[in-house]
């Protein structure tokens, strides 16, 4: 009954949402070219392909930052079994542009189907997934009830579940409940995390705490060197380097006026700005500009003026997939939608695999397990707003020593907390080869 009134709602629900859908896809653009996988329509090269694998693993990740984690996961079960065959789907376009760029030989990639139960049952027919891998919790009742009546079992890996998300699970048990019975295993990322989903599964669900993959993240070797652009953008010379990443509407303005504030002490401070959505690239721009910053873009853009080469104070990264670089050539880094009215955060590890002294604001609700660690173990800064943010980047910029040391300390989390893959690995693997 449940799922009879999900599937007879849905279509509604989906009616009402598809302006700002396809306001979406205008603004970050690329979108229409995959269209038809999102219904289960494929091109005659993708069907070819799809219907040579002998049932394979299906990983589904939503976005960027989950897309991350699942090729570093794949690359690693590839590792052990170099003969597996994994279809990785997506839901954003930013999530396909960073998966195709990095995507393992062999990987075939799409778009998650629309969960219109036709069309997941198109899809999975074409698939025949053995084994159904969900990054976080990304709770698809058609695709999560039809992969598990297909045969295949259904996993969730590196799980997460907010206070928020516990209480609306719980309300509506009556609905999720027997959606969380279909999966054979469930992995989260901490205590907490197996207690809310113990409350919303039921206390005999197949939970494991296996910690976050994300501290198992590696840089990709095959990205190019930031040298030539950062030389393009400021000209050759030593700098000192803010990398500001992952940055949402009133964090750019705050970074901007704390570059502003501290330039005249420190004139060898160049800004990288790198939005979380690059689409946003002219408002960021507007808020260098109103804060008396001159800026190079990364990619030309006829809409956005750029200041003379060797002239800028900031190089605005309007691309995707670039952030990683950025964060390995700064002497201090920045990690966004966490301060100035945004909640959520984003991913405070990635500076800290480069040993990078980083500042994040309060707001992490998405990786508060990750922000404890680094909390616990003095191997972050948070600041609370504009003013914070400022002089916590001042007392970096003026003490060498101490901006190093907390490098070293973010560095030393990482390398303490890998294993989450590992763990993972293990579990699936005892689940694959079970009867």
């Amino acid at each position: 009954m449940a799922l009879f009134l999900y599937n007879l709602l849905l279509p509604l629900v989906m009616l009402l949402y598809l302006p700002a859908f396809t306001l979406k896809m205008l603004r970050r653009g690329g979108g229409w070219r995959h269209l038809g996988e999102r219904f289960g329509c494929f091109s005659a090269g993708q069907l070819a392909a799809l219907r040579q694998l002998r049932a394979p693993v299906w990983v589904h990740a939503v976005s960027v930052g989950e897309v991350v984690a699942a090729l570093e996961f794949i690359r690693r079960w590839r590792a052990r079994r170099p003969e597996l065959e994994i279809v990785l789907s997506v839901t954003t376009t930013t999530g396909h542009a960073t998966a195709r760029s990095r995507l393992p030989e062999g990987v075939r990639l799409i778009y998650c189907p629309l969960d219109f139960l036709g069309t997941v049952r198109r899809v999975l027919r074409l698939v025949r997934p053995r084994l159904l891998v969900i990054f976080e919790v990304e709770i698809w009742p058609n695709l999560i009830a039809a992969a598990a009546r297909s045969g295949a079992r259904v996993a969730l890996v590196n799980g997460r579940m907010s206070d928020r998300s516990a209480r609306g699970y719980r309300r509506f048990a009556w609905f999720f409940r027997p959606l969380f019975r279909r999966f054979a295993l469930l992995c989260v990322q901490s205590e907490e995390d197996a207690a809310r989903l113990r409350a919303a599964a039921g206390a005999n669900a197949p939970v494991h705490v296996c910690n976050t993959m994300k501290f198992d993240q590696t840089p990709d070797q095959a990205q190019r060197d930031a040298a030539a652009d950062l030389d393009a953008a400021f000209g050759p010379g030593p700098r000192l380097l803010f990398t500001a990443g992952s940055t949402h509407p009133g964090e750019e303005a705050a970074v901007a006026e704390a570059c502003r504030l501290l330039k005249p002490d420190f004139p060898q401070l160049k800004l990288v700005l790198v939005p979380r959505h690059h689409e946003r690239a002219a408002q960021a721009a507007a808020a260098l500009r109103e804060h008396g910053l001159a800026c190079r873009l990364l990619k030309s853009d006829p809409a956005i003026v750029d200041a003379p080469p060797a002239a800028a104070d900031a190089l605005l990264v309007n691309t995707t997939g670039d952030l990683m670089r950025f964060y390995g050539v700064a002497d201090v880094a920045f990690v966004g939608k966490s301060f100035a009215g945004n909640h959520g955060g984003h991913n405070i590890i990635e500076p800290a695999i480069f040993g990078k002294p980083v500042l994040h604001g309060p707001n992490l609700e998405n990786f508060r397990l990750v922000a404890e660690i680094f909390r616990r173990a003095d191997a972050s800064l948070e600041v609370a707003d504009a003013a914070g943010l400022a002089a916590a980047l001042r007392r970096l910029l003026a003490d060498p020593e101490a901006r190093h040391a907390y490098g070293r300390r973010a560095r030393a989390v990482v390398d303490q907390q890998r294993g989450a893959i590992a763990r993972t690995l293990d579990l699936l693997e005892r689940l694959d080869t079970s009867p």
